[in-house]
């Protein structure tokens, strides 16, 4: 007992040492204890260790340094090959691209082997297939002119043991799609951990996962625990990039589970994440590989949740029959606490749970780009018959809300449509039947006295404006759009880092405003509150109602009155 309780401290003492000092350790203490044991437990050390040799003898060696510089002269000779070909006819730019290409390939076969066959090197292994996808970026991203050859690449990948048996085949287009291939081999790397590693192994898995997140993305996380695609991916996103090889079934081909079950070596398992190849020892442990992978994109969604994030953990959760109002009550409190910090996770709420108190409080989080999910979420709210009148209120606010930026954005390409003598004139033109005799040429006098000046030049009034702090007077508000006099944006306002926040603030007038009488034509008591709304539009901008006059308007409408493109 106290032998035992000896032992058990040395291992807790020795695995938590440095890989040095425990090469130092075992040299220095227990080799020369061998010299005075007895003779017979000697001997048994040293068969132990010599089985081991043996067992390792013909292990690939994954030189991680001389991947790397073989990479890197690869890569350089590409960069040469692709100057001299301005001067020379002919280019081995297909050549070194497929020699760079099938070095990877070959590398990831050794990978698999040191991982599944040798069970060892698991955090060396995963350090390699970190590097193997930074080198097909790599690859991918060489200056060496159209990328057209790696994209369009025929791959074929076949996965053998080291008796010459294939194991797995993938077959598909352009080589940026190898990554399919490392979620797999990883996913094998991850099961051998389980099943046969030892604690402080087992101990890393959670900052691997935590690595290929921040590698690939945190959807990778999914496709591991499906190595590398899921089986209700949508085929025809697919027929092109992988197929499986079923020619090879007499060599010990492996097919992935489908979500029936059938192809999986565990037939009672749906989970659609086994592998045939696997023995009942690995299949016993994808459970515990599913729950890692579950607890990281939970950890995710708790600081970025999407309703994306959320439906993958919603499909990985079914496994363990947890229903989606088990998850929701979950990931509620999560939810509840992050909700306000930002637009997106506002969003996100508002798609998964419709939250009365958050449309109420923190409307003002929302994002033109959310308004379906706005709208979505009001429209649900409706069918509680207690929040009914609420909906009502939000929806004639936002239909509102939307109208003055639509009649901010007539007067700013039509800047003297308030003028009183305008104003006028409208209500003369209206009140003439459609086919009255100069009821055209007085649409045309008409729109020509309240469009907006088209010249470029700043007016001198704007510039006071500005300089005094003051809004910008009708018709003026373009003026200064392309310039910054005073110099207060250090930025380039076209720069394409800016391309996803114009996307997320555009206004999008004409789909909000669809979106919203949609809403409003839904539920119950809508029609009478868009009569409503419908009225003030009338009032405020009373040329709605003649097509001519609009028809007109917008043909006047050139390129530098572009807000009214937004509502044509």
């Amino acid at each position: 007992m106290a032998s035992t309780s000896t032992s058990a401290k040395f291992l807790q003492l020795y695995q938590s040492l440095p890989a040095d000092a425990q090469y130092a350790l075992v040299e220095n203490s227990l080799a020369p204890l061998l010299d005075v044991v007895s003779k017979p437990k000697s001997n048994l050390v040293l068969a132990s260790a010599a089985r081991m040799h043996k067992t390792y003898a013909s292990m690939p060696s994954l030189n991680l340094k001389a991947k790397k510089l073989e990479i890197a002269s690869l890569l350089d000779e590409l960069a040469r090959d692709h100057k001299r070909s301005y001067v020379k006819e002919k280019s081995r730019k297909e050549e070194l691209l497929a020699e760079a290409i099938e070095s990877v390939i070959d590398w990831l076969n050794d990978i698999w082997k040191v991982v599944y066959e040798y069970g060892t090197n698991f955090s060396k292994a995963h350090d390699c297939l970190l590097y193997a996808f930074k080198a097909i970026e790599q690859i991918g991203d060489a200056r060496v002119g159209c990328k057209c050859s790696f994209m369009n690449m025929y791959i074929s990948v076949k996965i053998r043991r080291s008796s010459g048996k294939v194991v797995k085949s993938f077959h598909f287009t352009g080589a940026h799609n190898l990554d399919r291939v490392m979620l797999w081999i990883w996913r094998d790397l991850f099961v051998v951990m389980l099943a046969d590693g030892t604690k402080r192994q087992k101990s890393a898995i959670p900052d691997m996962l935590d690595d290929i997140r921040s590698q690939f993305g945190w959807n990778a996380l999914e496709l591991l625990l499906y190595g590398g695609q899921k089986s209700d991916d949508d085929e025809d996103d697919f027929e092109d990039d992988v197929d499986y090889d079923d020619d090879y079934s007499e060599e010990y081909t492996d097919t992935d589970a489908n979500s029936d079950g059938t192809a999986c070596s565990d037939a009672q398992c749906p989970c659609g994440s086994h592998a045939s190849h696997w023995s009942s020892k690995f299949n016993n442990v994808c459970t515990s590989l599913r729950n890692l992978i579950r607890t990281s994109l939970v950890s995710i969604f708790a600081t970025s949740p999407s309703p994306i994030l959320f439906a993958s953990i919603s499909d990985i959760s079914e496994a363990d029959a947890t229903d989606e109002d088990d998850l929701c009550e979950e990931l509620f409190p999560t939810l509840m606490r992050i909700a306000t910090y930002s637009p997106e996770n506002f969003a996100t709420a508002l798609q998964i749970y419709n939250i009365n108190t958050l449309l109420a409080s923190h409307s003002y989080l929302l994002r033109p780009c959310d308004a379906p999910a706005y709208q979505l979420a009001t429209i649900i709210l409706a069918t509680e018959p207690s929040y009914q009148l609420n909906a009502l209120r939000i929806i004639e606010k936002e239909l509102l809300d939307t109208v003055h930026a639509i009649h901010a954005a007539v007067r700013n390409a039509f800047c003297h449509i308030d003028v009183q003598a305008n104003k006028t004139e409208l209500t003369e033109i209206m009140a003439l039947h459609l086919e009255a005799l100069g009821r055209r040429g007085r649409i045309d006098r008409w729109v020509g006295a309240v469009v907006s000046p088209t010249s470029d030049t700043a007016h001198p009034m704007a510039l006071a404006a500005l300089m005094m702090g003051l809004p910008l007077p009708p018709g003026m508000e373009g003026a200064m759009d392309d310039a910054d006099p005073l110099g207060y944006i250090d930025m380039d306002i076209q720069d394409p880092d800016l391309d996803d926040l114009r996307e997320d603030f555009r206004p999008n007038l004409k789909a909000h405003l669809a979106g919203w009488i949609e809403a409003g034509r839904t539920i119950k008591g809508g029609m009478s509150m868009l009569l409503k709304v419908y009225t003030v539009i009338v009032e405020m901008m009373p040329f709605l109602g003649a097509p001519d006059i609009v028809d007109e308007m917008t043909g006047r409408c050139v390129p530098p009155h572009s807000s009214l493109r937004s509502i044509d």
